[in-house]
C-alpha cells in the first residue's frame, strides 16, 4: 500500500524537495500551495517522472480551505 504525504509548501524550497523526494519513494504527492499554478507546475514534475500527484492551492491559515483541500486529496 502507498502512503500519500501532503506537503504544505510544497512549490518551492525544501516542500518541493521533500515532494520530489517522497515521490521517488514511491508515494503519493498531494502538493499543498497557496500559489495554486505553482502547486500544479510541481504536481506536473512528479507525474512526468511517473508519480501519482496532485496539486492543491491552500491556505493553511485558513480552516475551510484546509479542509477544502484535503476532500481534494481524499478523492
Amino acid at each position: 500500500m502507498s502512503r500519500v504525504a501532503v506537503v504544505t509548501g510544497g512549490a518551492s524550497g525544501m516542500g518541493e524537495s521533500s515532494c520530489h523526494e517522497l515521490a521517488r519513494r514511491g508515494h503519493k504527492v498531494a502538493v499543498l500551495e497557496l500559489n495554486g499554478a505553482a502547486a500544479q507546475r510541481v504536481a506536473e514534475e512528479l507525474r512526468a517522472d511517473g508519480a501519482v500527484a496532485l496539486g492543491v492551492a491552500a491556505d493553511v491559515t485558513d480552516r475551510a480551505a484546509v479542509e477544502d483541500a484535503f476532500a481534494k486529496v481524499r478523492t
